[in-house]
C-alpha cells in the first residue's frame, strides 16, 4: 500500500528548489525595464557600458558598498565572493564560435575599447593596424624599399586572418613577432583578471580581489550582463549546478534594482 505521508513528502521537497534561473529572468526583466526608461541609448550593450563606468543610481549605491561596513554591503560582497566561487566551479559560457567566452571573474571583459591606429617600425619595415568603429581591421605591412607587402582587411579583431595570409607568412619572422604586437594592441576587447592588482584587498566572502573597486564593480556588471545573454540566448544548458551560478547572480541584480527603486 502506497505510503501518502512519504509521497507527499518527496513532491513538496521537490517543489521547494528555488528555480533561480527563472528568478534571474524575472529581476533581469525588471532591470531592462528600468534602463530602457533611463537612458535614451537603444542597444543594451552599450547601456551596460554606461552603467559599469559612468555616474548612475546603482553605480552610486552599490560601488562603495564594496569598502562599508553594514549588513547591505556584507550582503553585495558575499554574493560576489560566492558568484566567483561558483562561476570557478562549473564552466559558464556566453557567445559563439570565435565570440564564445567563459564566464568568470578570473578573466572578464572589463571595457571595449574605441577606434584605434596603431603603428610600429622595425628594421625599415613598416605596420599600421587600424581599428574602424564599425569594428573592421585593416592591416598594411610596409617593406623597406616602400612597397606594400601586406594589405589585409577583416571584418573584425582577428589574429588568425592575418596569419593566415600568404604575404604575412613570407615576412621574416623577427619581423613578425613585432608587428604581431602591434596588431594585438588594437583588440577591442580588454580582459582582467580581478582577483589581482595593487589596491587595497577587498574582501568578499572568502575570497579577495585587489583591482579595485571601479574594476570589480564593473567586472561583476560585466559577468551579471553575460549570464543573462548566456540564458536569453540559449546557451545555457539548465543544469543544477548552472542554476547554483544563478542564485548569487540573482540576488545582486536585486540589489541593483533596490538602488533604482
Amino acid at each position: 500500500m502506497p505510503n501518502t505521508f512519504t509521497d507527499n513528502r518527496d513532491r513538496w521537497f521537490q517543489l521547494s528548489d528555488v528555480d533561480y534561473l527563472g528568478q534571474f529572468v524575472k529581476a533581469w526583466l525588471a532591470f531592462n525595464a528600468w534602463y530602457r526608461n533611463a537612458y535614451s541609448e537603444t542597444h543594451d550593450r552599450n547601456i551596460i557600458e554606461e552603467i559599469k563606468w559612468n555616474t548612475n543610481p546603482i553605480a552610486s549605491r552599490l560601488r562603495p558598498l564594496l569598502r562599508q561596513k553594514s549588513e547591505e554591503a556584507e550582503r553585495f560582497r558575499t554574493d560576489i565572493g560566492l558568484l566567483h566561487h561558483r562561476l570557478a566551479r562549473y564552466e559558464l559560457h556566453s557567445g559563439k564560435g570565435q565570440e564564445k567566452v567563459c564566464i568568470t571573474l578570473n578573466r572578464i571583459v572589463i571595457r571595449s575599447e574605441p577606434p584605434i591606429v596603431e603603428k610600429d617600425t622595425f628594421y625599415r619595415w613598416s605596420c599600421k593596424v587600424e581599428r574602424v568603429k564599425n569594428g573592421d581591421v585593416t592591416v598594411v605591412v610596409t617593406k623597406p624599399d616602400g612597397m606594400r607587402k601586406v594589405n589585409v582587411a577583416a571584418h573584425k579583431f582577428d589574429l588568425s586572418h592575418l596569419e593566415t595570409n600568404a604575404d604575412f607568412g613570407d615576412i621574416p619572422d623577427s619581423i613578425k613577432a613585432r608587428f604581431r604586437v602591434c596588431y594585438s594592441k588594437v583588440n577591442p576587447r580588454i580582459e582582467r583578471d580581478l582577483t589581482i592588482g595593487n589596491a587595497d584587498l577587498i574582501a568578499c566572502g572568502t575570497y579577495s580581489f585587489g583591482c579595485g573597486e571601479d574594476f570589480l564593480f564593473a567586472g561583476v556588471v560585466e559577468a551579471l550582463y553575460q549570464m543573462r545573454c548566456a540564458l536569453f540566448h540559449g546557451e545555457l544548458v539548465p543544469t543544477r549546478d548552472a542554476s547554483e551560478c544563478y542564485e548569487p547572480a540573482y540576488r545582486i541584480v536585486r540589489q541593483m534594482l533596490e538602488a533604482v527603486g
